[in-house]
């Protein structure tokens, strides 16, 4: 039986609109899938049904999201770690794409401790046009908001 210490990893697959979540629970070889909207309550929601967020471990690959999610994360007491994308360990010939394999694929490698995290820069350190700031965030779906 898994300790009660033992972390649950979370490997997420972030998109504008959707987040899909690979969920690797103590003992498990084969991590769940599920699939959410990318705002904030629907990951509040997500984070909330998983138990103790200090007994979690996220991570997902940089990229044109940004770092809000990592900050949302941080703020919830949930550890995550922002991926560097061209050192994510990939066999070779293997060039399928879904985001259920990929998040699965980040919740097995973290676990593995095999995974390269980039430092999260704080909101002030970002170039200017890409930190969320007092604006709309990245989950911001209207006209001119976040990013694709």
């Amino acid at each position: 039986m898994p300790s009660t210490t033992t972390p649950t990893f979370l490997g997420l697959d972030v998109h504008k609109n959707t987040i899909s979540a690979g969920i690797l629970r103590p003992g498990e070889e084969v991590p769940d899938v599920e699939k959410i909207s990318s705002d904030e309550e629907s990951v509040r929601r997500l984070i909330a049904r998983l138990g103790n967020p200090r007994r979690l471990r996220a991570c997902y690959e940089a990229g044109p999201t940004g770092y809000e999610l990592a900050r949302l994360l941080a703020s919830l007491g949930v550890v995550c770690q922002v991926i560097a994308p061209t050192l994510i360990p990939t066999a070779p010939g293997d060039r399928v794409k879904t985001d259920k394999r990929d998040c699965r694929r980040l919740a097995r490698l973290h676990r593995a401790g095999q995974l390269v995290a980039v430092r999260v820069p704080t909101v002030a350190e970002e170039p200017c046009g890409t930190s969320a700031g007092p604006g709309p965030t990245w989950w911001s779906t209207g006209p001119g908001h976040g990013t694709a």
